[in-house]
């Protein structure tokens, strides 16, 4: 199945021994989603409190059998899409800088065999 990158960084993968599995260079045009910032008036220890609304991202229509690779933010804009991969289990340098990833996560795809949390369950 084609993967396409919508992040600006270049994603790899690597395996438990840090062997690329697969590398897919950045895009030239990301999908972003953009905040809006509202002041509310408050603030907490001198620093000033905002309201924050995001939009939608700037995403292809789903292909079928086409995966598309984003960040974490733009996969929670956009549970609904079951095409969209985020990089899961970081791997990161010295400095704390992410490297590579070990696994995608399927935007908006709920975790089989758990139990629903209480505000999930019927009657909670």
């Amino acid at each position: 199945m084609p993967v396409v990158n919508l992040t600006p960084h270049a994603v790899t993968v690597v395996d438990e021994s840090s062997r690329v599995i697969r590398r897919w260079p950045g895009s030239d045009a990301p999908a972003r989603v953009e905040a809006v910032r509202v002041p509310v008036g408050l603030e907490v220890a001198g620093v000033p409190l905002m309201a924050e609304e995001r939009t939608r991202a700037n995403l292809p229509e789903p292909q079928d059998g086409v995966w598309f690779i984003v960040s974490s933010v733009v996969g929670s804009a956009h549970p609904e899409r079951r095409d969209l991969l985020v990089p899961s289990d970081l791997v990161r340098d010295g400095k704390g800088v992410v490297t590579a990833c070990r696994s995608f996560v399927i935007s908006g795809s709920p975790v089989r065999g758990r139990a629903p949390a209480a505000e999930e369950r019927v009657g909670a």
